[in-house]
């Protein structure tokens, strides 16, 4: 039997049967050493050459049967534009000289102003791109100039304003109610529902003010406290017995059972009284039933008139200032008949009246002449149904103050 006898570097020799032979290898089995692309080997890892870049030294192991290829050297390749060496060279994308310039700039931009910026050319996955280019876009409400404009979420339709309603579910769009718009503010939609109607108490005004299908519903019980403030001034004397004729039919009219009625008269005579504030104007009564109030009414007629005709004024003090014992439950209300202009000695308005009586709750009314109706528009808040032309006719007196009765909601 043949038997082979392995020799390390040196030869040894042995005694054999003359069939033994030795064999010489070239490396030790085990051993290990690093080579490069070009072929060389070494012992250590190849510095720097052999880690320029994309390029790296491989290894090399030896066996019975010698040294095996070089496993894993990588050598150079093409330079591509990837933010890598890939020549070995020293340079990453020496052949791309556009990087880190500024690109994508668009006619009629202006970058620098808002969200617009230039984008810079870069090495991307073999290409050159240009990367981080914003250009304009349609405003939106983000806090931001998205269009370039030097406007901030300047006002677009439909796109920097939201339909809003903060009234209860199923009212909006019944009666009164309304949706309302809220604008972009300061990149949100926070701001206030601009423009909204949301139930509100219901009022005797022919409106379905608190949006539950019905309109003026429960005022047929509530009752009226209602005043007559009556110009006694000489040149109205014609009007005035035409209004108490018109008047009179209508407290026996079963319209006015839950009415009560009260009476102050303006023009009065001072016959040297000092009387302020109440100069000019005078309390009569108190709320009285229908019944009783003709007496009262027709009273009226021996009152001495004299003197200014501060209408203004009165309507104040019959709110506020007379001691009336309004009934909290019932409408508010106050006729005022006159042929003199809206007057004042306390500096009033027509305006401040109108808003005394939003607030509180009166409804005013006012008999004036058509040249007049103006000086009085104001107090009746703009409301030119509100406004009326007294007349000597007393059929007519009463059908016009019956409309004033029918518009504050009885018998509905």
């Amino acid at each position: 039997m043949k038997r082979v006898v392995f020799l390390l570097s040196l030869v040894f020799l042995f005694p054999a049967c003359e069939e033994d032979r030795l064999i010489k290898l070239d490396c030790a089995p085990g051993a290990v050493k690093y080579c490069d692309y070009l072929g060389n080997t070494y012992d250590q890892p190849n510095e720097p050459r052999g880690h320029f870049g994309a390029c790296r030294d491989g290894l090399m192991t030896c066996s019975v049967n010698g040294w095996s290829e070089c496993i894993g050297v990588t050598g150079p390749t093409e330079e591509v534009c990837d933010g890598i060496d890939n020549n070995c060279n020293g340079a990453v994308d020496e052949i791309f000289p556009e990087q880190q310039q500024l690109c994508g700039f668009e006619e009629n931009i202006s970058y620098g102003v808002g969200v617009c910026t230039p984008g810079i050319m870069t090495c991307d996955s073999g290409s050159l791109i240009c990367a981080g280019h914003t250009g304009p876009t349609d405003e939106i409400c983000d806090g931001l100039d998205n269009n370039c404009d030097g406007s901030v979420d300047e006002s677009i339709v439909n796109s920097t304003a939201i339909v809003c309603y903060e009234g209860p579910e199923g009212t909006m769009a019944i009666g009164e109610c309304r949706a309302g718009v809220r604008y972009c503010t300061d990149g949100g939609f926070d701001g206030p529902c601009d423009g909204q109607v949301i139930p509100q108490e219901e009022r005797c005004d022919n409106l379905d003010n608190d949006c539950d299908g019905e309109v003026d519903e429960g005022f047929d019980t509530r009752g009226v406290d209602l005043v007559f403030v009556l110009d006694i001034s000489g040149s109205f004397d014609d009007e005035i017995e035409s209004m108490i004729q018109g008047i009179a039919p209508l407290l026996d009219d079963p319209i006015t059972s839950t009415f009560r009625f009260g009476l102050v008269v303006v023009g009065t005579a001072g016959n040297g009284e000092i009387r302020p504030p109440y100069q000019y104007a005078r309390m009569i009564s108190d709320f009285v039933p229908a019944d009783e109030f003709l007496d009262i009414l027709e009273s009226s007629r021996s009152i001495q008139s004299a003197g200014l005709e501060p209408t203004i004024d009165t309507m104040y003090w019959t709110m506020d200032l007379y001691p009336f014992s309004w009934n909290p439950g019932a409408q508010k209300v106050i006729i005022t008949m006159t042929d003199e202009i809206a007057q004042t000695t306390t500096g009033l308005n027509c305006t401040q009246i109108a808003t005394m009586a939003n607030d509180d709750g009166f409804q005013l009314f006012v008999f004036a002449l058509p040249e007049h109706h103006n000086s009085f528009l104001s107090c009746v808040s703009g409301d030119h149904n509100r406004l009326y032309t007294p007349v000597t006719n007393s059929q007519t007196v009463f059908e016009q103050i019956r409309a004033i009765f029918d518009d504050l909601c009885m018998g509905r």
